[in-house]
């Protein structure tokens, strides 16, 4: 496995990972919301930045994994 393919590896898992905190976190907005109950300001920080984070993370997965694949 060489070391770009790790890299990949890695950041498609560190995506993943944030999408999917950034995903419980806005169920956990809802439920405040609903609830009636003041959102704390960390929750909000985390849904707010982490999926477009995700999001960029995937997009230079995928760039990575074309240019590696015209490049063989």
């Amino acid at each position: 496995m060489s070391a770009s393919s790790k890299t990949m590896s890695f950041l498609s898992r560190l995506a993943i990972a944030i999408a999917v905190l950034s995903a419980l976190a806005l169920i956990g907005i809802l439920v405040f919301y609903f609830q009636g109950i003041a959102i704390p300001p960390l929750l909000m920080l985390c849904a707010r930045f982490g999926l477009p984070t995700a999001f960029i993370l995937a997009a230079v997965v995928i760039f990575g994994n074309v240019a590696r694949r015209r490049s063989n």
